[in-house]
């Protein structure tokens, strides 16, 4: 058994990979404690100790807000971490971003013996870019690629959350030899194919549920709506979660008199996701084209696969390089009247939607939750020192 802490500036009650490893990682007998922000439910869940700070996650458009958040953060976690790890001793900590520098957090954990594993969820160096645009944008990408890397240094392994992202993590000078992929692939005791039967016939339900930003594209999508009113008047587009761009989306609906048409609900936890997105005729993934985007396998995506759920995207790099055109109905990013054609068309072909949501099935399948997760075991196992049942998990990933 080892001890592990995992340390993420995020909520754990709602984050899908955070979640998932800890759990992952506990229920082979491991023992495992999360730092994160305020949680609703801290303490012992499916094995994990959950520890929550007592702060909430800033989405603004302020960088010197964030800066402020991040600073909190790092110092109560590294606070508490130390506390911890004098007292348990960690084999290893694995640190999850944003931001890369919450690495700094693992380093009295680090001192003390224990392995670091830095989790890049995001390229930060891209989506600084989309958020503040410019001059301003390009030096900020210029430093914080400065910040990537440097964190890497700090870390003895490092997550890409795919292939194109490790290959991105590469060309940046990150050591290769650091560098594993683990994707996000879904629980599937949690997200399992739902039947066509289930799913209300009178509806035609359109979901999107995630984070909420404009790079994310939920204007395009509402714009779509609105083009769609007259030509399928059943369709109702149904938002799930929460972001930055939350209250602009809002606004838009208001302005295009659509609310009859889009509603919005508060993200639910993950054990809870696959029912509410049960009634979901189409999946929709409506990314705006950027450096950022053409970077993002979105867990959304991988999500509605694995329930059986035909999904509309924008067609971007990464989502290709997984998805072809016979798993994903895709249209052109950001041009709300090629996403409404693509919705159209799916509407008006049942049998079509059958087929894609089969195909994006096969190609989930062909990513493997079995061996990602044993990926995540030889990870982990890589760094510590040999043992019975290390040596077991680590062998099996390196047979599969």
């Amino acid at each position: 058994m080892s001890r592990i802490l995992i340390i993420a500036y995020t909520t754990y009650v709602t984050d899908a990979r955070v979640k998932r490893h800890a759990q992952i990682m506990a229920a082979r007998g491991d023992r495992v404690d999360v730092i994160c922000l305020s949680n609703p439910n801290d303490g012992l869940h499916g094995g994990v100790n959950v520890i929550g700070l007592p702060l909430k996650q800033y989405r603004g458009s302020k960088s010197l807000a964030y800066m402020r958040a991040y600073c909190c953060f790092f110092l109560r976690a590294m606070l508490t971490a130390s506390r911890l790890s004098v007292k348990n001793h960690y084999d290893v900590v694995i640190v999850c971003s944003m931001p890369d520098a919450a690495v700094l957090c693992a380093l009295p954990a680090r001192i003390l013996g224990a392995k670091v594993i830095l989790d890049i969820h995001d390229t930060m160096p891209e989506l600084y870019e989309d958020k503040f645009p410019g001059r301003r944008g390009r030096i900020g990408s210029r430093l914080l690629r400065f910040e990537e890397r440097s964190s890497t240094w700090l870390a003895h392994r490092v997550l890409a959350v795919h292939e194109p992202h490790r290959q991105r993590l590469e060309f940046a000078r990150v050591n290769p030899r650091k560098l594993r992929v683990l994707v996000n692939v879904p629980d599937p005791k949690l997200f399992s194919h739902i039947s066509e039967s289930t799913r209300e016939d009178q509806a035609f339900t359109i979901v999107c549920h995630g984070t909420i930003a404009p790079r994310l594209g939920l204007g395009t999508a509402i714009e779509a709506m609105s083009l769609l009113r007259t030509t399928i008047p059943v369709a109702r587009l149904h938002v799930i979660g929460r972001g930055d761009g939350l209250e602009a989306a809002k606004q838009q609906v208001v302005r295009r008199n659509l609310q009859d048409r889009v509603s919005f609900m508060p993200p639910v936890p993950l054990e809870q996701l696959s029912t509410a997105l049960a009634n979901a005729t189409i999946g929709l993934i409506p990314n705006e084209p950027s450096k950022a985007t053409h970077l993002m396998l979105p867990v959304k995506l991988l999500e509605y696969a694995a329930l059986g759920i035909p999904a509309v995207a924008a067609r971007l790099r990464t989502i290709e390089h997984y998805f072809g055109d016979g798993a994903v109905h895709f249209f052109n990013p950001g041009d709300a009247g090629d996403l409404a054609r693509a919705i159209h068309e799916l509407y008006l072909e049942p049998d079509r939607r059958k087929r894609l949501a089969a195909r994006a099935h096969i190609a989930l399948d062909g990513i493997g939750w079995e061996q990602q997760k044993l990926n995540l075991y030889a990870a982990v196992d890589s760094l510590l020192a040999p043992g019975p049942a290390r040596n077991h998990s680590t062998q099996t990933a390196a047979g599969k």
